[in-house]
């Protein structure tokens, strides 16, 4: 199925039963560059305004809905090893071979293990404002209260967190301009522009469409072992990190950055969380080794 802005929508039926729907942007005979989205989010992420730009840059962008986001069902009792195994049917689906990785955010923990998992077929690594995995003690800004701080690396269900998540549910077109509210001037920069609220307030209301209870989930997940070595991931990967990320502080992507055997950081000095969207053309570039 196709829209008006060249989006390509899917799904396919995995082997143990459950539908993981994906959508694409750009040239379909272009560099694959699979898209692990943030927490929460889905599908319909992107990091352009003008959709037309992966077209341009020769980019077939593909990202599918993380189990329980948007239209892929829940798969309960999911671990983030997981992943790589619905990746692999989705591009036997879609004849994709060998292709680069692109996170924001939460979807970090789920592209590195995409890329220990893949080994050569992944060329490229990317992870924008990535966190590290729990098993180091985090660099928590002063702002955080202890208690936070000690509850995040303490093992607890999901359902734990689903009141905290509950709001977020009820009105998700909103989060874009709650955000914009909260976070560093840079930030308030973006997303004061039309077009990238209408993008992250599509993909936040399509990521909760089945409510909190995904993102309690997502968000456990993130904050107990990841249950794979970082130092596992061979490839090149290029992180990229605004020096005034308020959602994940930069001495957060320093630590990631070192755990990795093989990494580029770039620091953006006083840019936020939400970068990429005046760093695209560059970053895509980086993926494509061009």
């Amino acid at each position: 199925m196709a829209t008006g802005i060249g989006l390509r929508e899917g799904s396919i039926r995995l082997r143990d039963g459950r539908m993981l729907a994906y959508a694409e942007l750009g040239d379909p005979d272009g560099q694959p560059v699979l898209g692990c989205h943030g927490s929460p989010s889905s599908r319909l992420e992107r990091h352009v305004e003008d959709p037309d730009a992966y077209r341009r840059w020769g980019v077939r962008f593909v990202v599918p809905d993380r189990p329980g986001f948007g239209r892929s069902d829940p798969h309960p009792g999911r671990r983030i090893p997981d992943w790589p195994d619905d990746v692999a049917e989705l591009l036997d689906h879609l004849g994709i071979d060998r292709f680069a990785t692109l996170s924001l955010s939460g979807g970090a923990a789920y592209a590195l293990a995409c890329a220990a998992a893949f080994g050569e077929r992944v060329t490229a690594v990317g992870v924008l404002g990535g966190a590290p995995p729990p098993d180091v003690p985090w660099p928590w800004p002063r702002w955080v209260p202890g208690p936070v701080r000690a509850a995040a690396h303490r093992p607890f269900p999901a359902a734990a967190l689903q009141p905290v998540f509950a709001p977020l549910s009820l009105r998700p077109a909103l989060i874009p301009r709650y955000l914009q509210v909260r976070l560093n001037p840079a930030d308030r920069r973006v997303l004061g522009r039309p077009a990238v609220r209408s993008i992250m307030a599509k993909t936040f209301t399509e990521g909760l469409r089945n409510g909190s209870a995904v993102l309690a989930e997502d968000r456990a997940l993130l904050f107990r072992p990841w249950g794979f070595p970082v130092s596992s991931v061979r490839q090149h990967v290029d992180l990229w990190h605004g020096t005034q990320d308020w959602q994940v502080p930069v001495a957060m992507g320093r630590v990631l950055s070192a755990m990795l055997p093989d990494c580029t950081a770039h620091w953006f000095p006083g840019e936020g969380h939400f970068l990429v969207f005046d760093h695209a053309r560059e970053i895509y570039a980086a993926l494509r080794g061009s």
